[in-house]
């Protein structure tokens, strides 16, 4: 049987390994839209999908908004009879849903209808998941709410980081997307179940201030947020005096019997720092400032992460304080 017209719309990770799949298993793709590189700010797990398009000879279309006019028509002039969305964060349009000949393949990382929404990769990890499901359903109005087509489910490593259960992800996306292809090619489709409603559930999404390290949670929350917003995330993050640091490994100390302030720095050890947490201890290390990696030793033992919020606005409303003085003082001079 002749193989259908595959569309593909991403722009990240996941989408390069699963348009490296369908490539791979001799899917006929016939256009891929993609952000170009200029528009790709934000995006922390951004890749250029050209390079790859072109090797293989793939047209490519570049977007940055899917409902737009110009991209449907050019899109629609490639006829295509699917389109796979690989990873795109953008809610399709009515007019894009009804582009492809057949219908508008989703995916989701999550056992729809459980789990629809955002983040689904650190929210996995927080909710200390020790499996995953792949979810392909057809696309309609609404967050990850279209029939399923085909599910794939796959354990996850004990205390793993953001980046191991992204690959993962792409990983087992790219197998189950091989396998819905194979079912088109066949003619056969797939089944397309209706999600239960009464099983929804939503998450939200996360930006770069919900990686701050509150040292008056647990040192399991303290390792399981440092995880779960580790690489391709924005990282976790405390301060230490007037320095923002960014942290990107931690593991829960068990053994260890020391006390210490929430926050302080009980001991160095190489480039890992032992530090007390409201229930337990947690070992941190590599550190980075500004995007630039930054070594354990300039940290002091003693010292504290975060602030005693407190006394700050106390020392501001003293310096406020003085400075309502000082300005009063040269009033009266002049």
């Amino acid at each position: 049987m002749k193989s259908p017209r595959i569309a593909c719309l991403g722009a990240n990770r996941e989408s390069e390994v699963v348009l490296q799949a369908l490539v791979a298993g001799g899917a006929n793709v016939a256009a891929v839209v993609t952000l170009p590189p200029g528009a790709a700010a934000g995006v922390c797990d951004y890749v250029d999908l050209h390079p790859f398009c072109a090797t293989h000879n793939i047209p490519t279309v570049d977007c940055r908004h899917i409902n737009s006019s110009p991209v449907r028509e050019r899109l629609a002039a490639f006829k295509p009879d699917y389109l796979y969305v690989l990873g795109w964060s953008e809610m399709l349009a009515d007019d894009a849903l009804s582009l492809p000949a057949q219908y508008v393949v989703g995916s989701h990382p999550s056992d729809l209808p459980e789990g629809r929404g955002r983040a689904p990769v650190p929210w996995a990890i927080l909710e200390d998941r020790d499996e995953l499901v792949v979810s392909l359903f057809r696309m309609v109005r609404g967050a990850d709410a279209g029939p399923l087509l085909l599910q794939r489910r796959f354990r996850l490593p004990a205390r793993p980081y953001a980046s191991e259960v992204y690959e993962l992800v792409a990983e087992n996306l790219g197998a189950a997307f091989c396998d819905l292809h194979a079912m088109h090619v066949a003619g056969s489709g797939a089944a397309a179940t209706p999600q239960d409603e009464r099983r929804a559930s939503y998450r939200a999404r996360r930006g770069p201030a919900d990686g701050r390290l509150a040292f008056q949670r647990s040192a399991e929350e303290i390792e399981r947020l440092v995880r779960a917003v580790s690489e391709p995330y924005p990282g976790a993050y405390a301060y230490y005096g007037e320095r923002r640091i960014s942290v990107w490994r931690a593991r829960v100390e068990t053994s260890l019997r020391m006390r210490g302030a929430e926050g302080q720095i009980l001991r160095r050890d190489g480039e890992r720092l032992l530090v007390q947490t409201a229930a337990g201890l947690v070992w941190l290390w590599e550190f980075s400032e500004a995007g630039h990696r930054i070594d354990a030793c300039e940290f002091r033992t003693g010292e504290r992460f975060g602030y005693a919020v407190e006394d700050e606005i106390f020392a501001l409303r003293r310096q406020i304080a003085d400075l309502q003085a000082a300005v009063a003082g040269r009033r009266e001079a002049a």
